[in-house]
């Protein structure tokens, strides 16, 4: 019910996808592990809680990993992003500046990398998470009544994206976590509870996709400020600013 094979085995495909330099490969591979730690988080009282915590702390520090080269690479991708055809050419040049520091540490980052997915403790992780999705151990909960586990995993996972709302960038970061989480674990149960679990799927993403961008184009203004471009920052300022537009309505949708 929960897609754990599906999503640990296309966690499996992009992981080798790094490794081939495959597109976008480590953001697809981090938003697997995100996804399977949402989905053992919102419906722990379907497994076993040992087994999943234990489970859910090693996908962790995996993802902490592919968040390091991500990271880096969607800073470096704005960054090169942002020069208008019309800026002072001072400007362009120290924001280019900018993105190719961006993208030597991107390298570093993506070089670390490789060498751990190389290592043994990843490859037992691996077979771990697959062996995991395949007979999961789960709770009389988790086996005689897993509707009513979703239910109510669901149910909490809502009210944490309304408790965490507020106006400050770190609470705002928090709603946009807590939307992910709905978000994922929505996905996971589609195909069993259809149009409502879609519906609340795509409410959770709107919101995911409205403050992710308003956190991005918000440090990276605070970056650029650091240095001096003034003109750069104002213009990430306003992106941000605008990707709040009707921001509470779609937090608001995030209901059961």
């Amino acid at each position: 019910m929960f897609s754990l094979v599906a999503v640990s085995a296309e966690l499996a495909e992009q992981l080798v996808a790094i490794e081939s330099d495959g597109e976008d490969a480590v953001h697809q591979a981090r938003t697997r592990v995100r996804r399977l730690r949402s989905i053992l988080g919102v419906y722990r009282k379907a497994f076993e809680p040992e087994e999943a915590r234990r489970l859910r702390a090693r996908l962790k520090a995996l993802g902490a990993r592919l968040g390091e080269v991500r990271d880096r690479e969607v800073r470096a991708d704005a960054l090169d992003d942002l020069p208008g055809a019309d800026d002072d050419p001072a400007l362009v040049d120290a924001v280019e500046a900018l993105a190719a520091q961006a993208r030597a540490e991107h390298r570093e980052a993506l070089h670390a990398l490789l060498e751990h997915l190389h290592g043994r403790s990843h490859r037992r992780l691996l077979a771990d998470v697959q062996s995991f999705a395949a007979d999961p151990p789960l709770t009389v909960a988790g086996r005689e009544h897993p509707r009513r586990v979703v239910r109510r995993g669901l149910a909490k996972a809502v009210d944490r994206v309304h408790a965490t709302r507020g106006d400050a960038l770190a609470e705002r970061h928090e709603t946009r976590k807590a939307a992910r989480r709905v978000r994922y674990a929505a996905e996971a149960v589609a195909d069993d509870l259809g149009r409502h679990a879609v519906r609340l799927a795509a409410a959770a993403e709107a919101v995911q996709d409205a403050l992710g961008s308003h956190r991005d184009d918000t440090l990276l203004a605070a970056s650029l400020r650091e240095h001096d471009l003034e003109a750069a920052a104002v213009r990430c300022e306003r992106r941000a600013r605008e990707a709040l537009n009707g921001v509470e309505e779609k937090v608001g949708a995030i209901r059961i």
